[in-house]
C-alpha cells in the first residue's frame, strides 16, 4: 500500500516537511489501520455514505479463515500442555489474562489481547503470543494461506515445527523460500511496537530483536525478521529506497493516525481539507465505501488511476503535471513522451524557445558530453531548435519525474476514451497466435489449502479424445491428495504429448495469465518428485500464456483479465457470476459431507465452471488469429 496525498500533501517519505497532527484524541487502533486504504480510514470517519454490506466471497474467505484458526488453536494447545487459551469476553479481562499468562510464563498464549498502548494509540490481540527463550514474548498470527515456496525467490525461510514454536527452535530451511506479505508483516509489526511499549518484548538476541511469525498452511511457523530492509519504496523525488517493515508500519500507522484526525476535524467543521482524495486500487473492489469512491473516480473521462498498470507513484507523477483525468493524459503527445521515457531531459530544449535562434544546434543548449541524449534527439529528428518546436512542453515537463511507461499510458487512455472496443498496438501489424496440431487450454481451481481441479480442452488429439477432461477431487486436500491428483493430471498430460510427437504433430498447451499455474505445478511438481518435468515444459514454445500474446499486440485501455477480454470475441459462460471469487463458496458446498445433494450441484457448478474458462481460452485463441489483425492501429487515435 501506498498513501494518495491531496495536492497540496507532501510526497511519501516526506514526513519532514509534513505537519504531524494532533492525535491524542484519535482511538487506539488495532493492526489493520497500517494496511488499510488510507481513504477508506477518511471514510470511515466523515461517513459520505452509505457504506456497501461485507461481500459474499469476502465474508466467505473471513470464515474460512476463522475455521482455520480455530483448528491450528486447537492442535497447538493439544501439542503445548503449558499453553493458555484467553476466552474472557471482556476486552479488559482478557488483557488482565494475557498479562497474567505472560507473567507466569506460559509457552503459548492464543487469543490474547495485549495492555494498550495509550501514547502510541494502539490496541491488538495477536492469535498467538510465543515466549522467547529468556524474558519477553514474541507475536505470531495464523493466516489462511501459504507462506513458503519451493526453491529460491524469495526471503530466507526460517522455520520451526508446531510442537517447538519458538524461533530459538527454528532453522533454515534450504528448499524453500518465505514469501513476503506486506500485509501480514505490518501486522506483525504492530505487536511488536504493543509488545514493547509494554515491556513485554524479547531484547536484543543472535537472531535480532525485532522477529514475528506467521502460520499458514504449510503446517509449520515462519519467522520473519522485521528489521530487515526488504520492501522498496519511493522518495521524492523518485529515488527507491528499501526500508524495513518496522519502519513502514511506522510511516503508515503514523500517516493514517494523522488522517482520523483531520477527518475528525473536519466532520465538525467542512473549511478543513482532508488529507487524501481517491485512487483505484485492488482494493476498491471489495471497499465498502466504493459506491462514494466510484463516482468520484468515474466523472468526467474518468481519473487516471483507472487505467490499468497506474499505480501510486504514477498517479503521483500526473498529479503533479496537472494530469489528472484520461482525457489529459490522452492530450499528452507520445512522440515527446517516448523521447522522455528514454532519458531525454527536453526541459532545456522547451526553455531555450524564443530566446536562441532556431537554427541553433541541439548540442549547444544541452552540451556536447550528453551523447545519449543527442543521439535520442537525432534519432527523432530534432537537430536544432527549431526541430524542438515540433514537442509538447507540456509533456516535455515530465522529464523531472522520467516515467518509463508514459507512452504505454497515454495509448492506454487513448484506447479507454476511443470508440473501438480493442486497437493493435504500435509497431504491430498483424496479430500472431503460436498454434500447434494439437491444442490443449487448461486452467487449475484452487483454495487456499491447495489445487483441486486441473480442467483440460483437447482440440485435434491424435487419438480422438478431444473434449473437456476434468482431474478433480473432493476430498481434503492433506497429506498427499494434491500431488496425486496433479500426478495422474501430468501423466495424462505428458501422454497427450507423446502421443502428438509419434504422430509427428506440433503440440501447444495454452494457459491464460499462466503466473498462478506455474506457481502451483511447481510447487506440487516439487512434491510429487516431478520438478525437472515441469521446469522443462513451462519453460519451453509449448506452453503458451494467452495473457502474454494479448497484451504484447493487443491494448484496450481497460482490464485484461480473461472475463474482460473474452467479450470480444462473443464467449459466455454457462454458468452466473462466474469469478474465481465466486469459486470459493462453491467449493466449500462442493465438500460439505453433510449436504451431499447441494454438494453435487456444486460440484457441477464448478466443473462448468472450469470448462467454461477453458473453452474461453480457445474461444479468444481462434478470435486473435482471424480477427486480431482487423483492430485499429492505436496511432490512429490523436490526442
Amino acid at each position: 500500500m501506498r498513501y494518495w496525498p491531496a495536492a497540496d500533501r507532501p510526497g511519501l517519505y516526506d514526513r519532514a516537511v509534513g505537519t504531524r497532527q494532533d492525535v491524542s484524541a484519535v482511538p487506539p487502533q488495532g493492526g489493520y489501520l497500517a494496511k488499510q486504504c488510507p481513504v477508506r480510514a477518511q471514510q470511515e470517519v466523515i461517513r459520505p455514505g452509505q457504506p456497501l454490506p461485507v461481500p459474499p466471497v469476502l465474508a466467505h474467505r473471513f470464515a474460512d479463515g476463522r475455521r482455520f484458526e480455530a483448528g491450528v488453536v486447537a492442535a497447538l494447545m493439544a501439542l503445548h500442555p503449558g499453553a493458555v487459551l484467553v476466552t474472557a469476553a471482556d476486552r479488559d479481562e482478557r488483557a488482565a489474562a494475557t498479562v497474567a499468562a505472560m507473567r507466569a510464563g506460559a509457552p503459548v498464549i492464543a487469543g490474547g489481547r495485549l495492555p494498550a498502548d495509550l501514547a502510541g494509540r494502539r490496541v491488538g490481540e495477536p492469535d498467538l503470543l510465543v515466549a522467547a527463550r529468556g524474558p519477553g514474548y514474541r507475536a505470531v498470527d495464523i493466516k489462511h494461506h501459504r507462506c513458503l515456496d519451493p526453491g529460491p525467490g524469495g526471503l530466507p525461510a526460517l522455520c520451526a515445527p508446531l510442537g517447538r514454536l519458538a524461533v530459538e527452535a527454528a532453522a533454515a530451511d534450504p528448499a524453500s523460500s518465505a514469501r513476503k506479505r506486506r500485509d501480514d508483516l505490518l501486522q506483525l509489526a504492530h505487536y511488536q511496537r504493543m509488545l514493547e511499549a509494554a515491556g513485554l518484548a524479547p531484547p536484543a538476541g543472535p537472531l535480532g530483536e525485532r522477529l514475528g511469525g506467521i502460520i499458514g498452511v504449510d503446517g509449520v511457523v515462519t519467522w520473519y525478521d522485521l528489521d530487515a530492509p526488504i520492501w522498496q519504496v519511493t522518495a521524492p523525488p523518485g529515488r527507491a529506497r528499501r526500508r524495513s517493515t518496522m519502519a513502514v508500519y511506522d510511516f503508515e500507522f503514523g500517516f493514517r493516525l494523522d488522517i482520523l484526525a483531520v477527518a475528525a476535524a473536519h466532520r465538525a467543521d467542512p473549511g478543513v481539507a482532508l488529507l487524501v482524495v481517491p485512487v483505484r486500487i485492488a482494493e476498491c473492489a471489495e471497499c465498502p465505501w466504493w459506491s462514494c469512491c466510484g463516482p468520484v473516480l468515474a466523472a468526467g473521462s474518468g481519473d487516471v488511476s483507472l487505467l490499468p498498470g497506474v499505480g501510486w507513484r504514477a498517479w503521483r507523477i500526473h498529479r503533479d503535471h496537472g494530469v489528472t483525468s484520461r482525457a489529459a493524459l490522452a492530450a499528452l503527445d507520445h512522440r515527446t513522451a517516448a523521447l522522455v521515457a528514454a532519458g531525454a531531459d527536453l526541459r532545456p530544449l522547451t526553455g531555450a524557445l524564443g530566446s536562441m535562434p532556431d537554427g541553433t544546434p541541439v548540442r549547444d543548449v544541452i552540451g556536447g558530453r550528453k551523447r545519449k541524449q543527442l543521439g535520442l534527439l537525432a534519432a527523432a529528428g530534432v537537430r536544432t531548435l527549431g526541430d524542438a518546436r515540433s514537442l509538447s512542453a507540456r509533456t516535455a515537463a515530465y522529464s523531472d519525474q522520467p516515467l518509463g511507461s508514459l507512452p504505454e499510458q497515454i495509448d492506454l487512455a487513448r484506447a479507454a476514451l476511443g470508440p473501438a472496443p480493442a486497437y493493435r498496438r504500435r509497431g504491430v501489424t498483424r496479430v500472431r497466435v503460436p498454434r500447434g496440431d494439437v491444442e490443449v487450454d487448461i486452467d487449475m481451481e484452487n483454495t487456499a489449502d491447495g489445487v483441486y481441479l486441473w480442467g483440460a480442452l483437447v482440440t485435434g488429439s491424435p487419438g480422438g479424445t478431444d473434449g473437456y477432461h476434468p482431474f478433480c477431487t473432493w476430498e481434503p486436500l492433506a497429506g498427499a491428495a494434491e500431488a496425486e491428483l496433479f500426478a495422474r493430471f501430468w501423466a495424462w498430460l505428458a501422454g497427450l504429448r507423446a502421443d502428438a510427437a509419434a504422430a509427428g504433430l506440433t503440440f501447444r498447451a495454452y494457459c491464460y495469465n499462466a503466473a498462478a499455474e506455474n506457481t502451483q505445478m511447481r510447487r506440487i511438481g516439487a512434491a510429487a518428485g516431478l520438478a525437472a518435468e515441469v521446469g522443462s515444459f513451462t519453460g519451453s514454445a509449448a506452453w503458451v500464456d494467452l495473457l502474454r500474446v494479448f497484451e504484447a499486440q493487443l491494448i484496450t485501455g481497460g482490464p485484461a483479465g480473461l472475463k474482460q477480454v473474452a467479450a470480444l470475441c462473443g464467449h459466455a459462460w454457462e454458468v452466473a457470476d462466474p469469478g474465481g471469487g465466486e469459486s470459493m463458496i462453491w467449493y466449500g458446498r462442493a465438500v460439505d459431507a453433510g449436504a451431499p445433494a447441494a454438494a453435487r450441484s456444486a460440484r457441477d457448478w464448478l466443473l462448468a465452471y472450469n470448462r467454461g474458462d477453458v473453452e474461453a481460452t480457445r474461444a479468444l485463441r481462434a478470435w486473435l488469429a482471424a480477427s486480431g489483425t482487423a483492430c485499429p492501429p492505436v496511432e490512429d487515435l490523436g490526442p
